[in-house]
C-alpha cells in the first residue's frame, strides 16, 4: 500500500523535475542563442569597420607618399595592407554559414586586391622610381577612387544585411519564448489531472482490498477449520496479512500431521530387540509417509580404536547393490554426514549411481538426502534416502522431528544387544582359559630348548664383535685421512679466496682512475673536446664498466661455487618486481624498439619469501640476455604459480608451492644440442654468438647457481630462429639457510652501499646540483698516483679546493698544516702508514673528531668495513668510485655537519 502511494508521489515529483529540467534547459538555450546573436553581431560589425579603416589607411598613406615622397606615409599603408587580410579571414569564419554574405565578402576581397595591385602598389612603385610624369598620367585616367567607392558600398551593404539577419533571429527568439510559456501551462494541467486520477484509483483499491480481507477472516468458524484460506487478490500490505494468516493455518495443519505419524511410529518400537528389525520398521513407516522408493540405515559401531558405520537395513534394496556397506567417520557422504551431524542434500544424481527396480522396469533416482540420527548430542546412525523428486519441507521436518526418538530407540536396542553379547563372551572366555593353560605348559618346554640355542648364538656374536672392532680401527684411519684431505681442500679454498680478493683490489685500483677520468672527460666542462673525443671517452668509460661487471661476475661465481654466499631471506612484494624491471629496461627497450611485456598470474600471492637481491640479479641477467639476442619482436616477463606437472618434471625439489618467472623472447634461439652447455661458465651457444653479441658467458652460470642456492631450478625451452623461454622456479617460502659467509671471499656487490642512507647511484635519482661543495677544501690521501691525479683533477673541476698526500703520515702532516680542510678522502691500503692507523691518529688530534673522513678502499670485505667504521671513519665507499655518489655523500655529510 505504501509503495503505491510512494510510487505515485515519486512519479509526480519526477514529472515535475523533468518538466523543470526541460524548461531550464530551454531557457538556457534561449539565453545562449541571445548571447551568441549579440556577440556575433558586435564581432561582425567591428571587423567590417576594421576592414573599412584598413582601406582608408591604405588610401591615405598612398596619397601622402605620392604627394610628399616621405617613407613615413607608407607605414599606415603597409599596416593596413597587412591587417585587412587577417580581419577578412576572421569575418569569413563568422559568416561561413551564410552563403549570400560569404559571396559579398568574396566580392569585397577581389575589389580590395584589385585596388592594391592596380592602384596602390603600382603608383607607389612609380613614385619610388621617380616617374612623376607617369604618375600624373595615371591619375588623369585613374579609376582607383571608383574602386574605393564600390568597396565602401559593398561593406555598407554587408553590414545592413547582417543587421536584418540579426533582427530576424531576435524575432524568432520572441516566438520561441511565447511557445515555451504556452507549453508551461499545458504541462502543468496534465500533471494536475494525472495526480487527481491516480489518487482516486489508489484510495479505491485500498478500501476494496481491506473489505475483502476482513470478510474472509471473519468467515472462519473456529480454530479447527483448517481447510479455508484467505483469498489473495492484491500485492501490498493486505497481501502480507493474508499470507501470514494462511501460513499460520498451514503450520498448524503440518504440525498435526507430523505429530500423528510420529506417535504411530513410536508405538511400533515397543518390544524390538534387534537393530536390523528396528531399522526395517523405521524405513517402512517413513517410506509410507514420505513416499520414497529407496532407503538405507547405517548404525554406528564403536569398538576399541574402530569407529564404523555399518548398513543394517534397507528399503527396496536388492542383491545388485554395488555400493559400500561400511564407512568410517568422515568417509564418503555417509561418513561426512555423521562427522558434521547435519542434513545433506544431493541433487541431479548420475544415472549409474543406483537403480531402483520393480516388476515393470528399472529407473535411477535424481535426489539423495542423508539424515543424521542423534542421541545425547552424539550421532548413532545415518539414514540415506533416494527419491525421484526432491523432498518437500514438511517431509524433511517430519524426518528431523522423529530422528531424536529413533536415536533413543537405537541406543536402547544396542545396549540390550551388548549385554547379551557380554554374557556370551564371558562363557566363551572360561572355555578358552582352560585351553590356554595347556598351551602354556607346552611353551615352557619349548623355552628350555630355545635357551640352549641362544648360548650357541652368543658365542658366534663374540667372534663377530672382534671382527667389527678391527673394521672400526680401519674406518678411524680412513676418517683421519679424509679430515686431512678436507683441511687441504679448505686451505686451497682459502688461498683461492685470498687470491680473488687481492686480484679484486689490484684491478679496482687502476680501474678507479680510468672510470673517474673517462667520466670527467665525458662531461667536457671546459668545452675543449670534440664530439669524437667525447665518444672516445664514452668508449673508455663503457669498457671500464664492462670490466667491473666481469670482476663482480667472477667473484659472485667463486662465492657460489665455494658455498659461502650469504642468503638473507625477506618478504618480497611480487607487484614491485614488474615496476622495477620496467624502470631498469625502459631505456634499452626504447633504444632497440623492442617492447617489454609483463604478465601476472591471477592466483599469484602478494608476497613470497626469498633473497630479494639474488632474485633481482637472476631476473636482470635473463632479461639482459633476452634483449641482447632479440633484434625484432618483443620480450615478456611472466610471473605465475608453477603447475604440478612442471614441478613433477624437476628433480630434487622440496615439496610446496613454487613461483615461476618465465622470460620469453623472439630472438635467435638456441640449438637443441647447445642448450646443455650454455649454463657452464664462460660458455655460449657458439663462437659467432660471442663475436656478434659480446659477453663472457657468466650470466647464465651465475643465475643457475643462485637459483639452486635459493632452492629452485632454471629450465630452458628454445627453437633456433624462433626464440627462447627461460623459466626460474623458486619456492614460495625459502627456509633460513645454514650457509654462513666467511672471510675467505670478499663480499663485493655490483654497487657497494655506504652506511649513510643514499639513493642508488643513477643519473635519474641523484641530483647533479653540487654547488654547495664549491670552495670546500678536501684532503685526498692515496698511494696510487693515478688515483690522486684522476680524483683531484675531477674535484677541482667541480669547484673544490684539493690537497693530496701519498700516505697516511703525509696526510696527517697536511692536516696539521692546514686548518681549512673540510673533509678527508682516505685510502686504506698504503705504505708507511695505512688508512686504519691514519684515521685513528686523526681522531686523536684536538680537532680531529669534527673532520668528516670517507674511506675509499678496493678491498671491501665485511670485516674490513666494520674495521673501517670502528677505526673512526664517518663512512666508506668501494672502488672504483662513482663520482656522482661520492659528491652526493660528501654533500650529505657536510650539510648534516653544518
Amino acid at each position: 500500500m505504501q509503495y503505491k502511494i510512494l510510487s505515485i508521489t515519486i512519479f509526480i515529483v519526477i514529472c515535475l523535475l523533468g518538466f523543470v529540467m526541460v524548461m531550464h534547459d530551454r531557457i538556457n538555450a534561449l539565453q545562449r542563442e541571445s548571447s551568441f546573436i549579440s556577440h556575433q553581431d558586435r564581432e561582425i560589425t567591428s571587423l567590417a569597420n576594421q576592414i573599412e579603416k584598413n582601406i582608408l589607411d591604405m588610401e591615405t598613406g598612398q596619397r601622402g607618399y605620392i604627394i610628399t615622397g616621405d617613407d613615413k606615409y607608407l607605414e599606415p599603408y603597409n599596416l593596413g595592407k597587412t591587417q585587412w587580410k587577417a580581419n577578412y579571414d576572421e569575418l569569413s569564419v563568422l559568416t561561413a554559414n551564410d552563403s549570400m554574405q560569404l559571396q559579398r565578402l568574396m566580392g569585397i576581397e577581389n575589389n580590395i586586391q584589385q585596388w592594391i595591385k592596380q592602384s596602390g602598389d603600382y603608383v607607389i612603385e612609380l613614385k619610388k622610381e621617380g616617374q612623376e610624369a607617369e604618375i600624373l598620367r595615371y591619375f588623369h585616367s585613374d579609376d582607383g577612387k571608383d574602386q574605393m567607392d564600390r568597396i565602401r558600398s559593398q561593406i555598407s551593404t554587408y553590414r545592413e544585411t547582417m543587421n536584418e539577419n540579426t533582427n530576424d533571429l531576435i524575432a524568432g527568439q520572441a516566438d520561441q519564448n511565447k511557445l515555451l510559456l504556452e507549453l508551461l501551462y499545458i504541462v502543468w494541467a496534465i500533471i494536475a489531472v494525472t495526480s487527481v486520477i491516480a489518487s482516486w484509483i489508489i484510495s479505491h483499491a485500498i478500501v476494496s482490498t481491506i473489505r475483502k480481507v476482513t470478510h474472509t477472516i471473519t468467515g472462519l468458524d473456529s480454530a479447527d477449520d483448517t481447510k479455508r484460506r484467505v483469498e489473495i487478490t492484491t500485492n501490498d500490505e493486505i497481501r502480507d496479512l493474508s499470507v501470514a494468516t494462511n501460513h499460520l493455518i498451514d503450520t498448524q495443519q503440518e504440525r498435526i500431521w507430523i505429530q500423528d505419524h510420529a506417535n504411530d511410529l513410536l508405538s511400533r518400537y515397543q518390544g524390538i530387540t534387534r537393530v536390523s528389525q528396528l531399522g526395517d520398521i523405521f524405513l517402512g513407516k517413513t517410506a509410507e509417509v514420505i513416499d520414497y522408493p529407496y532407503g538405507a540405515l547405517y548404525i554406528r559401531m564403536q569398538d576399541h580404536d574402530r569407529d564404523m558405520l555399518n548398513r543394517t537395513s534397507t528399503f527396496a534394496g536388492n542383491s545388485d547393490i554395488t555400493d559400500h556397506g561400511t564407512f568410517q567417520i568422515g568417509e564418503g557422504l555417509v561418513g561426512q554426514c555423521a562427522k558434521e551431524a547435519r542434513l545433506i542434500h544431493i541433487q541431479d544424481l548420475p544415472d549409474e549411481y543406483i537403480n531402483i527396480q520393480s516388476g515393470l522396469g528399472v529407473s535411477a533416482p535424481k535426489f539423495l538426502i542423508l539424515l543424521p540420527v542423534c542421541f545425547s548430542g552424539e550421532v548413532v546412525a545415518v539414514v540415506e534416502i533416494a527419491s525421484f523428486s526432491p523432498l518437500t519441507e514438511p517431509q524433511i521436518k517430519f524426518l528431523e522431528s522423529i530422528s531424536n526418538a529413533f536415536g533413543a530407540a537405537i541406543n536402547s536396542t544396542i545396549s540390550s544387544m551388548r549385554i547379551d553379547q557380554l554374557l556370551e563372551q564371558s562363557q566363551r572366555l572360561n572355555e578358552e582359559l582352560q585351553v590356554y593353560t595347556e598351551e602354556l605348559q607346552t611353551q615352557s618346554e619349548e623355552l628350555q630348548i630355545q635357551t640352549e640355542s641362544l648360548h650357541a648364538t652368543n658365542r658366534k656374536l663374540e667372534d663377530k664383535n672382534l671382527l667389527a672392532e678391527q673394521k672400526s680401527i680401519e674406518a678411524e684411519k680412513a676418517r683421519i685421512e679424509l679430515a686431512q684431505s678436507a683441511e687441504l681442500l679448505r686451505q686451497s679454498s682459502q688461498y683461492k679466496s685470498e687470491f680473488l680478493a687481492n686480484m679484486s683490489h689490484e684491478l679496482r685500483t687502476p680501474l678507479n682512475g680510468i672510470l673517474l677520468l673517462s667520466e670527467f672527460l665525458m662531461e667536457n666542462q671546459s668545452g675543449s673536446l670534440s664530439e669524437e673525443d667525447i665518444e672516445f671517452s664514452q668508449a673508455i668509460h663503457s669498457s671500464g664498466q664492462d670490466l667491473l661487471a666481469l670482476i663482480n661476475d667472477i667473484l659472485d661465481l667463486s662465492k657460489v661455487e665455494a658455498g659461502k654466499l650469504n642468503i638473507e631471506v625477506e618478504a618480497i612484494n611480487l607487484t614491485e618486481i614488474p615496476e622495477a624491471m620496467l624502470q631498469s629496461f625502459s631505456h634499452l627497450s626504447r633504444k632497440k624498439e623492442i617492447p617489454l611485456h609483463i604478465q601476472l598470474g591471477e592466483d599469484l600471492p602478494p608476497l613470497f619469501y626469498s633473497d630479494a637481491q639474488r632474485v633481482r640479479q637472476i631476473i636482470i641477467n635473463l632479461l639482459s640476455n633476452a634483449f641482447k639476442f632479440t633484434a625484432n619482436g618483443s620480450v615478456t616477463l611472466e610471473i605465475r604459480l608453477a603447475t604440478t606437472d612442471e614441478l613433477r618434471s624437476l628433480a630434487h625439489l622440496e615439496p610446496g608451492l613454487f613461483i615461476a618467472f618465465a622470460i620469453k623472447d623472439t630472438g635467435i634461439g638456441i640449438p637443441f644440442e647447445k642448450q646443455a652447455i650454455i649454463f657452464e661458465a664462460f660458455q655460449q651457444a657458439n663462437g659467432n654468438t660471442e663475436r656478434q653479441y659480446g659477453g663472457t658467458g657468466l650470466g647464465l652460470s651465475i643465475s643457475r647457481e643462485l637459483a639452486t642456492l635459493l632452492g629452485g631450478r632454471i629450465t630452458v625451452e628454445s627453437q633456433e630462429g624462433i626464440g627462447s623461454v627461460f623459466t626460474v622456479y623458486l619456492p614460495m617460502k625459502l627456509q633460513d639457510p645454514s650457509l654462513e659467509e666467511t672471510a675467505g671471499i670478499a663480499d663485493l656487490n655490483h654497487e657497494e652501499e655506504s652506511s649513510v642512507a643514499l639513493p642508488a647511484a643513477t643519473s635519474e635519482n641523484i641530483s647533479s646540483d653540487f654547488t654547495s661543495l664549491n670552495h670546500k677544501h678536501v684532503l685526498i690521501v692515496d698511494d696510487d698516483e693515478r688515483n690522486l691525479f684522476a680524483l683531484s683533477n675531477t674535484l677541482r673541476k667541480r669547484g673544490l679546493q684539493v690537497t693530496t698526500a701519498a700516505d697516511g703520515e703525509r696526510g696527517i702532516h697536511a692536516l696539521e698544516q692546514s686548518a681549512s680542510i673540510d673533509i678527508v678522502l682516505m685510502d686504506i691500503m698504503m705504505p708507511v702508514m695505512n688508512g686504519f692507523e691514519a684515521i685513528a691518529r686523526i681522531r686523536e688530534m684536538p680537532a680531529g673528531n669534527k673532520i668528516p673522513i670517507i674511506a675509499l678502499t678496493a678491498k671491501a670485505m665485511k670485516e674490513d668495513k666494520a674495521k673501517i667504521l670502528q677505526a673512526g671513519a664517518t663512512d666508506y665507499l668501494s672502488k672504483p668510485i662513482n663520482l656522482e655518489r661520492l659528491l652526493a655523500l660528501m654533500q650529505l655529510i657536510l650539510n648534516s655537519d653544518s
